[in-house]
């Protein structure tokens, strides 16, 4: 399927995706690291994706995407009336113009809020015909979800079953081989912090993860920076706290509990490093022969002394030995 190149599909893909994942963390407290035990499977049958073939109408752009697990986005242009059936054919999730509704007495919607599949309440099991339960989650033309048949290896192809404006839709899902990994993006740190008492650490070999430690000789509490100036991450004395309004607060892979507008603050590790996903590790150069660059910045949290962190980006081609 052509990804349509609008600015609605890429400002409601990402904002489905972001609110998405909160809500999972809002209201199933109950989830655990265990419940994501599947993310590392799905791919081996071939990864899965929307079929090329397949016809959306105007407005409505559906994508297969890996966060922690495979999962659908769908992103509209607030203007469509969509419902997404469940594997029992039931509807689960209405799109209404801007505004996203679910059942919560539609086996498909638990089944929804995690990769392997929900658990379903027991007064669904007893009665799986409940009457609908619509209630409005948010406002905004998009959202993203778990399909448990993305991460079934032995299952080539499936059909997800929509309603669009009223008109039965069933858009074929299915696996495809991955290219052959030639090389892989590299990120390398090429300073030291400038504060005593603060370490820094690309921990991987690829990806967008970084670390931060504040050391017991910090003299200090410690603020990282946005490209903006405008701290979303601190390393206080008493642990790491994240600023869960931030914009970012969804992308850099921390399990938090929610923020409120009075207060934003949220712990989220009792020690003093932290390891998350910086999205300015991911500024790739359009080249595998160009170096890109990244920053950055950390500053002291009660006082104006900023330091940055560089670093590059490089391609690290895979050399195949057999040859």
């Amino acid at each position: 399927m052509p990804v349509v190149k609008t600015n609605w599909v890429k400002k409601t893909l990402g904002a489905c995706l972001a609110f998405s994942f909160s809500t999972l963390l809002i209201s199933s407290p109950f989830v655990t690291n265990t419940a994501f035990a599947h993310a590392e499977h799905g791919s081996e049958g071939g990864i899965p994706t929307v079929s090329p073939k397949a016809k959306l109408p105007k407005g409505i752009s559906l994508q297969v995407v890996k966060t922690n697990a495979y999962q659908f986005a769908l992103a509209t242009d607030g203007q469509q009336q969509i419902e997404i059936l469940g594997e029992d054919k039931r509807a689960f999730l209405r799109f209404d113009g801007d505004k996203l509704y679910a059942d919560l007495n539609a086996t498909g919607w638990h089944r929804s809020r995690q990769p392997g599949g929900g658990p379903v309440p027991d007064r669904l099991k007893d009665n799986p015909k409940m009457k609908p339960n619509w209630v409005l989650l948010n406002k905004q033309p998009g959202y993203g979800w778990y399909d448990p048949r993305l991460i079934k290896e032995d299952v080539a192809h499936f059909n997800l079953s929509l309603l669009s404006n009223g008109k039965p839709l069933n858009v074929r899902i299915e696996r495809i081989e991955p290219k052959p990994m030639t090389g892989y993006w590299r990120p390398l740190l090429i300073n030291e912090p400038d504060f005593t008492g603060l370490n820094a650490m690309v921990p991987g070999l690829s990806g967008n993860t970084f670390m931060l430690s504040r050391l017991g000789t910090a003299k200090g509490e410690f603020q990282v920076l946005d490209d903006q100036g405008q701290p979303f991450l601190e390393l206080r004395k008493d642990g790491v706290w994240l600023n869960s309004m931030h914009a970012w607060a969804n992308t850099v892979e921390l399990f938090h509990n929610p923020g409120t507008d009075q207060s934003p603050w949220v712990k989220v590790s009792e020690t003093g490093t932290v390891t998350y996903a910086d999205p300015r590790l991911d500024n790739k150069p359009e080249k595998t022969s160009e170096t890109g660059s990244w920053v950055i910045p950390v500053k002291l949290k009660d006082g104006e002394q900023q330091s940055t962190l560089n670093g590059e980006l490089k391609w690290q081609a895979i050399v195949d030995k057999q040859k």
